[in-house]
């Protein structure tokens, strides 16, 4: 199996250092670049390309805004999964690094394994939030604040659900029953429950809970 290959941005030596040498000692996990600046980053990921960019998204003054920068990413590297990594984790900005193409965010306080936990599941399309920030942003972001916020990604579409899955996590998200969906779409309970489970899997939700929650988030309005 190939290894993730990951690229760091972070305008903290300490941190980014850090960092790159934690993750290089994981099983599967590369570290393709290592950058204290937006613009090297950017000049950096066509001659060195990463799978995940591990990003923080309060940069010096003299940077790109953690929004700006994210957004010229997906532009730039619509292939590359972008995690954000911040100590300023308020539902505020985590609801708008997701909303604009970030795939995940952890906060800096949290526990190494979580990170491992989140590149994983980011690099392999599934959406992260860790519970406790998805019930955060669930209690706070508005409708209005979605509106504001400008550009909305379709969670099902970032997550790259088959045309198949989504129809079954659409009709989900509208109150049907498993089976009703097979009854719909003329296929058995058990097709149906094979392409929900495929689904879940690749949004990085386990219940049906955090499913509404998530789709609260970051689903356009």
């Amino acid at each position: 199996m190939k290894p993730i290959r990951i690229a760091l941005l972070d305008d903290h030596a300490v941190v980014r250092h850090g960092l790159a040498n934690t993750l290089a000692a994981e099983a599967g996990f590369e570290v393709v670049g290592i950058y204290e600046r937006s613009r090297d980053l950017i000049s950096g990921l066509p001659s060195a390309p990463a799978d995940l960019l591990l990003l923080d998204f309060s940069l010096s003054p003299d940077e790109l805004d953690g929004v700006s920068l994210i957004r010229a990413l997906r532009v730039k590297f619509p292939n590359c999964h972008i995690l954000v990594l911040s100590a300023h984790h308020d539902p505020a900005t985590v609801g708008l690094a997701m909303r604009v193409g970030a795939r995940g965010f952890v906060g800096k306080g949290e526990d190494m394994s979580h990170l491992v936990q989140a590149i994983r599941k980011v690099a392999s399309g599934a959406v992260y939030l860790s519970t406790s920030m998805t019930y955060r942003l669930a209690e706070t972001v508005t409708s209005d604040t979605r509106k504001d916020s400008g550009e909305t990604p379709d969670a099902l579409l970032q997550a790259e659900l088959t045309s198949r899955e989504q129809e079954v996590i659409r009709c989900y998200l509208a109150g049907m029953t498993v089976s009703e969906i097979a009854d719909k779409f003329n296929r058995s309970i058990k097709t149906i429950s094979t392409q929900k489970t495929s689904a879940f899997r690749k949004l990085g939700v386990t219940s049906n809970n955090e499913l509404f929650k998530l789709n609260k988030i970051i689903s356009p309005p």
